[in-house]
């Protein structure tokens, strides 16, 4: 209730005080002197009978103006805490309206400036007042006053004024003419007043004497002290309060319309006192209609809630009146619920009018309302608050900030429990999101600002809401974003946050096939990614920030480029591009290769090889030291005893007959010469190698190499250079490099006599002689193709490159472009490119270019990202190749000139090719007939020769020009039709050169021939179409390219892209091929067997397989059959196991699985599993016992890739493999946790069971969950934890026991979120981590009590409302209620609502007997509860000594004395 002072009414006057005496005072006291007083109305002082008993109609006028006076300063939105509500926490501030500040600020100062009527009481007041009267005042007050007072003026006594405990005000006497006081007379004039002494007739004289003789002697001060005892016992037994309490709701009348809006007014107004309002109030105000009176007559807040409490008392009590049991107690419950919908409803209203005239004042006093509602406990709590974060998260961005303001005024209360704290993060993280969005960001930018702060704020008071980590990763960024990097302590608990997600998340069931995203897989997939693009710089970066483990990146990226598992001759060379970069950072290179020689004598899955290739390319470039090999060799003693130095021998020791011999030291080479004698090979049989194969070579190629002899060539019996050493290789190779030079000198005239073969001469003159012809070039192309010597080839290519041009230089540009992948990796590519464009400019103005070496130019720019500009110009150059049309014939091409040209005579190419040059367009029909024409004449010379075809498909090019559109519809339209004809040859005969020429893409034939195999309905047709599909995919990707008349390389490069990037367009082929196998026609079936086990078709499986992609992998192999063909495909290419047994078989294909070949070893294992003669449960079983066994002694790498094999398994088998790995985990954990010593015999069962969490049904039950739930409680129970706290080893392992334990319950969360799931097994399980966590055997250890704690959160939200009651029930039992993290977790105060309040009684039925005999009843205490609807004051018209709905009598309580 404010104490604002009301306007003087218009015409009142003041009125001065007459002198006055005291009454209270038994002496005589001087007259006052003190000056009269200005007596103002004080509305905080009780009415008069007389203003009771005027009609309110009467008063309305004068309430009205001074509840308006009153009611400026509570028409703003200010902190809800400041009404003295403790439970309200709000941060809503606003200023004072504008039209009412400065009225506001003028009664302040009337109020701070006026004098006192009466003196103040000591501590009443202590600031000095100052003194403002005059006219001036009085004018500044009648001009604000808009309302005349109809009711007379009766003065009233000061708030301040002292005031006895009944008799009201003290000395205040306002004159009347009446009192005593107001009569002079002469004896009053001389003396004042005074209260006389009232002389009793009993006492004549003092009491002294009679006193005191008793007082005097010793027992004086005992009786004196007896008689005050005495005294105080009768004050006691008179002073204490024993009636009964005399409380009663207000009872409820009704009234009409005018009468209770009058008794509403009345209620407004804070001057007419709650009492007098108190003895009726008006029927049929409940509900939402109460709320609304409320807020539409400005009811102050204080009266408005003992209105609600009046009107719910009596609700309640009605409840009561009419029966006991369960349905009062629902009715009541009932009652309050649908009272908490009311408020929500009121509150949802003045949201709704945002924008309308007072909505401010309205939703400051609807806040202001609501909130003291809340902190009355008048509402449903759990309602009203899960009805604030469900209307937070359902709002949108327009409306969020209101709700951002009312859920900060209840936020300590949301945030004291997980289930409503973590409901109300993901809400606003949900809508931090939304705004974030670019189109958002802009628009709502001041309402993100506001999201951000109050997640700040959320995340300061309470980090563990924040424990999300199924939806962690989706905000992650976006919370990281927003927090900055200002705040460090906001930044340390973003991170803190991110690791125990994380943390989660590890432990989370992953779905089947899920990927391992490890550092070896991360680095694999990057090195997958030079086959799309080389960009080895991002790439070799990218390698560095993913592990700093370099000795892992080296042998990763060595696995990679000889791994039988990857194809193409450029892994080689751009893995030792790689390890020079590596190099160039800091990577150490000789100790991590000498260590994987060392480590993989025989590797399981690589080609030995390729290894001596990457490590040949190392040496070459003086990053590998042989000299430092060769002593590492000695060191280790590894040439000591009988060794085999062949091609299958030891990598270490065969790599030193792999060695490149240029430009070694003397020295170097003795000693290796030294080193082989060791091991029986003769350096002179090497030197004899050499020499032989020279031989062979000037044999093949005449007329190449100048003096060399060929006598000895004989005794090479074959022509296999690839069989040969690296050694070997690379002289022959860099000695028909030297063959090369010379020529080049010879022809050029320069002297011979130098030596140095691996500096070219540049500098040619145009010359008639030719340095090499085009067969001589295709024949040393197929040596270094051969022997797999690029970099070599690469210089002769640059060369050639500055050769005049010819077929020769064609040739040059065909070999760059087939083999571009190796020359970029070497680096080499852009230089060709460049020498070639640098011949064509300087040949253009002098002789017309070849057509085909342009084309091959412009498709090797294409491929080359800083070539945009020399491609555009070499395509102005190709056009003019075009022909012209000529003056004489018209434009456009006529259907006489198509008819003319008739496709049976034997010059159709040319007369066709002069009537496209005829015309420059052509409509749709006429280019249909050429169309057609063209085609039939293709169909025709298919048989006849390749030129034929080539020139008949560049007619086709030439006609495509003419209409795109129309082209490639009738294009398309006849290749369905020629695909589903009978006659039609094969596709790779037909379909090659349409590619080659830009036709047509690859893509778009195996889009038609999918339509085609989807229409057919006959198996035979299906089959042929497929098998030849597979023969022209298949085939094509490892023949050599031999034609140099058009560009094959075009059709290699779309093939590589498509198995590489989209390889489901094959998969319907490769299905019908496998499912064929086993067809009832004999011949079909052999054809498709013979179809799969050739070595392209092989080729290209396992290239698809390798794909890390779950779409090829897994619609590859829809049935058993299809299964069963491709695991037997597998099978025979990887060779015949020596024993039929499946634990053989298992055993070996656990040896050989490796991060290169994992999609291949699922597939085989799938095979074994499913063909073996054993049943399917026994085969499981004989899986798992060998997978337990190997992981107690088997290094975490090879169990990490044993866990991908399981990851792929069925659902049934991998549900048997990780039942039994977990009964083998919880039977070494739990019977005998001493034995636990080792990571890896934990670890390594974890890692079988983690990949097998997919198999884990969601099914209510799950019997290791009732393992673990008494595992946890024997442990929380068990006295070992003090046993062991001070022993290191046996804390260790009780250690590592409960991190497997959470482990577990982690991987089977779906279990326990089913909503049928036992909720006395999570009671257990709940109660037993609540004890460990806050077990002070855990506090030594630095992260398992965060992870207790995160188990147990996240686990708490699976919790019922009655399961949660149980655990705070025992919780109190084990008085264990204190800690603040349980309290989080479920959520109850620290002070519950019942226990804070203990009614004490004494049972006389029930007595105890002491040991003299004495019986003493026994004391028994019980929660009170409160009666929050009665809590109110003023509930009756008259007050007594116990009117309060607690009743006095309980506590003892006394009548107050003044």
């Amino acid at each position: 209730m404010t104490g604002n002072e009301p306007p003087l009414p218009i015409g009142s006057r003041v009125f001065p005080r007459p002198p006055s005496r005291t009454a209270s005072q038994t002496f005589q006291q001087t007259p006052r002197s003190w000056p009269r007083q200005n007596l103002t109305q004080t509305p905080n002082a009780p009415a008069t009978p007389r203003d009771a008993s005027e009609p309110a109609f009467k008063r309305q006028k004068f309430d009205d103006t001074a509840r308006n006076s009153d009611s400026i300063i509570g028409g703003d939105i200010r902190d809800a805490s400041s009404d003295g509500t403790p439970g309200s926490k709000g941060v809503l501030s606003t200023g004072v309206a504008d039209h009412k500040s400065e009225i506001d600020d003028r009664e302040k100062e009337s109020r701070v400036h006026q004098r006192p009527l009466l003196p103040l009481r000591p501590g009443r007041g202590s600031q000095a007042r100052g003194l403002r009267y005059g006219r001036a005042l009085a004018i500044e007050r009648a001009a604000r006053r808009d309302a005349v007072q109809i009711k007379p003026y009766a003065p009233e006594p000061p708030a301040f004024a002292p005031r006895f405990h009944e008799a009201g005000s003290a000395d205040f006497f306002p004159w009347t003419g009446h009192h005593p006081e107001d009569v002079l007379t002469e004896l009053t004039t001389r003396s004042g007043f005074y209260d006389k002494l009232q002389v009793s007739h009993n006492e004549s004289t003092t009491a002294r004497p009679s006193v005191w003789s008793s007082l005097k002697h010793k027992s004086g001060i005992p009786i004196l002290s007896q008689l005050f005892v005495s005294a105080l016992d009768q004050r006691q037994i008179h002073g204490t309060i024993t009636t009964n309490t005399t409380f009663k709701p207000p009872p409820r009348v009704t009234l009409t319309d005018t009468k209770r809006e009058a008794w509403l007014r009345d209620l407004a107004n804070p001057s007419i006192p709650l009492r007098r309002l108190s003895r009726t109030i008006p029927h049929g105000i409940r509900g939402k209609i109460l709320l609304d009176h409320c807020l539409s007559k400005d009811i102050p807040t204080s009266r408005a809630i003992w209105l609600a409490k009046c009107v719910g008392a009596n609700e309640i009590r009605a409840f009561k009146r009419k029966g006991t049991g369960v349905f009062t107690v629902g009715g009541e419950a009932k009652w309050i619920k649908d009272w908490t919908i009311n408020v929500e409803q009121f509150l949802e209203s003045i949201i709704g009018i945002c924008g309308s005239t007072e909505w401010r004042a309205k939703i400051n006093y609807g806040l202001r309302l609501a909130s003291h509602l809340y902190s009355e406990h008048l509402l449903e709590q759990e309602q009203y608050l899960d009805w604030l974060i469900n209307s937070l998260r359902d709002s949108d961005l327009d409306s969020l900030p209101i709700w951002l303001l009312i859920v900060q005024i209840h936020q300590q209360e949301l945030l004291q429990h997980r289930q409503r704290g973590r409901r109300l993060v993901e809400g606003t993280l949900e809508h931090l999101q939304n705004a974030y969005l670019p189109p958002n960001r802009e628009i709502y930018g001041a309402v993100l600002g506001q999201i951000i702060n109050f997640i700040k704020s959320l995340m300061n008071f309470a980090p563990a809401c924040f424990i999300l980590p199924g939806c962690w990763n989706q905000y992650q960024e976006t919370i990281k974003t927003c927090l900055g990097d200002d705040d460090l302590h906001l930044r340390s608990c973003f991170e803190s946050l991110s690791r125990r997600n994380t943390n989660l998340q590890k432990r989370f069931p992953r779905q089947k096939g899920y990927p391992r995203n490890t550092c070896q897989e991360k680095v694999i997939d990057l090195l997958d990614q030079l086959y799309t693009k080389h960009d080895f710089g991002k790439i070799a970066g990218a390698c560095l920030r993913v592990t700093r483990d370099h000795d892992l990146l080296v042998k990763i990226c060595v696995e990679w480029a000889a791994s039988a598992c990857r194809h193409g001759h450029f892994r080689a060379y751009a893995a030792a591009r790689l390890l020079r970069i590596w190099n160039k950072n800091g990577v150490e290179l000789q100790q991590p290769i000498f260590d994987f020689l060392s480590a993989n004598p025989d590797p399981v899955g690589l080609r030995k090889r390729d290894v001596y290739k990457v490590l040949a390319e190392l040496v070459s470039s003086k990053h590998l030291s042989v000299g430092r090999y060769l002593q590492w060799l000695m060191a280790r003693g590894t040439l000591q005893g009988p060794h085999q130095p062949g091609p299958d021998g030891p990598c270490d020791i065969r790599f030193l007959l792999e060695l490149p011999l240029q430009s070694l030291p003397l020295h170097v080479l003795n000693l290796r010469h030294t080193l082989l004698s060791t091991l029986g090979v003769s350096a002179e049989q090497e030197s004899n190698t050499i020499y032989i194969t020279k031989a062979k070579l000037a044999e093949q190629i005449p007329n190449f190499f100048y003096h060399h002899d060929v006598t000895s060539s004989s005794a090479m019996l074959n022509n296999d250079y690839a069989s040969l050493s690296q050694t070997i290789k690379s002289a022959i190779a860099r000695w028909i490099r030297q063959a090369l030079i010379l020529r080049l000198r010879a022809r050029n005239g320069t002297s011979s006599g130098s030596e140095d073969a691996d500096r070219p001469m540049m500098d040619s003159d145009e010359a008639d002689s030719t340095l090499i012809t085009v067969k001589q070039f295709q024949a040393i192309r197929g040596i270094y193709e051969e022997i797999g010597e690029f970099a070599v080839l690469a210089d002769i290519l640059k060369l050639l490159s500055t050769e005049p041009l010819g077929s020769v230089l064609t040739a040059v540009a065909d070999t760059i472009n087939h083999y571009f992948d190796v020359f970029d990796a070497i680096g080499a590519a852009d230089d060709l490119f460049r020498n070639l464009c640098r011949q064509q400019e300087d040949a253009s103005g002098q002789e017309l270019v070849e057509k085909s070496f342009l084309e091959s130019l412009i498709d090797l720019g294409c491929r080359l990202p800083n070539a945009i500009q020399d491609v555009q110009r070499l395509r102005k150059e190709l056009s003019a190749y075009t022909p012209k049309p000529s003056a004489a014939a018209c434009s456009p091409i006529s259907d006489t000139m198509v008819e003319a040209v008739q496709s049976s005579e034997p010059a159709f190419a040319d007369e066709m090719v002069q009537m496209l040059a005829s015309g420059t367009s052509m409509d749709n029909p006429t280019l249909g007939r050429v169309f057609g024409t063209i085609t039939a004449h293709l169909e025709k010379s298919i048989q006849e020769s390749d030129c034929s075809v080539i020139r008949t498909l560049q007619l086709l090019a030439r006609l495509r020009g003419f209409g795109t559109k129309t082209f490639d519809a009738l294009l398309h339209k006849w290749l369905q039709n020629w695909l589903q004809s009978d006659n039609r040859p094969k596709l790779s005969h037909v379909l090659p050169p349409m590619i080659c020429s830009k036709i047509i893409s690859l893509k778009s034939v195996l889009n038609a021939i999918t339509h085609s195999l989807c229409d057919e309905g006959d198996q035979d047709p299906n089959f042929a179409l497929a098998s030849d599909t597979l023969e022209l995919v298949a085939e094509a990707r490892h023949e050599r390219m031999h034609i140099v008349d058009y560009r094959r390389h075009r059709m290699l490069d779309q093939l590589h892209r498509l198995v590489r990037m989209s390889p489901a367009s094959l998969i319907p082929c490769i299905r019908l091929i496998f499912r064929a196998c086993s067809a009832a026609d004999s011949f079909a079936r052999s054809q498709a067997q013979k179809r799969i086990r050739s070595k392209s078709m092989r080729s290209l499986i396992r290239d698809i397989l390798l794909q890390r992609q779950e779409a090829a992998s897994s619609t590859l192999f829809l049935d058993a059959s299809t299964l069963k063909d491709v695991g037997e495909f597998l099978h025979q290419e990887q060779g015949e196991w020596p024993s039929p047994s499946l634990s053989t078989k298992i055993s070996k294909l656990l040896d050989t699985v490796s991060d290169f070949n994992i999609p291949l070893a699922q597939l085989e294992l799938k095979r074994v599993l499913d063909s073996a003669l054993e049943p399917t449960e026994v085969s499981t079983r004989i899986l798992s016992d060998i997978l337990i066994k190997r992981a107690r002694t088997s290094t975490p790498a090879r169990i990490e890739l044993w866990s991908c094999l399981v990851s792929e398994l069925s659902t049934s088998q991998a549900a048997s493999v990780r039942e039994m790995a977990e009964t083998e985990l919880l039977s070494r954990a739990v019977k005998n946790m001493t034995s636990i010593s080792g990571e890896n015999k934990i670890g390594g069962l974890i890692s079988i069971v983690e990949a097998a969490a997919f198999s884990i049904p969601d099914t209510e039950t799950s019997p290791i969950l009732d393992q673990i739930s008494e595992g946890l409680a024997s442990l929380a129970a068990s006295s070992q934890l003090e046993k062991h706290q001070h022993e290191r080893l046996a804390t260790d392992t009780v250690f590592q026991y409960i991190d497997v334990l959470l482990w577990l319950l982690t991987i089977h969360q779906t279990t326990i979120q089913h909503p049928r799931f036992s909720q006395h097994t999570l009671y257990q399980l709940l109660m037993s981590l609540a004890l460990l966590s806050i077990h002070p055997f855990l506090s030594p250890h630095p992260t398992l009590p965060n992870e207790l704690f995160d188990v147990l959160s996240l686990l708490s939200d699976c919790l019922s409302d009655d399961t949660r009651s149980r655990c705070i029930r025992t919780l109190r039992d084990y008085h264990q209620t204190r800690d603040p993290r349980l309290r989080f977790v479920f959520g109850y105060a620290e002070t519950f609502e019942k226990e804070w309040l203990q009614l004490v009684t004494k049972s006389a039925s029930i007595a105890e007997t002491k040991a003299d005999g004495t019986a003493t009843a026994t004391t028994i205490t019980q929660p009170y509860p409160l009666r929050r609807w009665e809590m109110m004051q003023e509930a009756t018209p008259v007050a007594t000594e116990n009117d309060t709905s607690l009743s006095l009598t309980l506590f003892g309580a006394k009548k107050s004395v003044l």
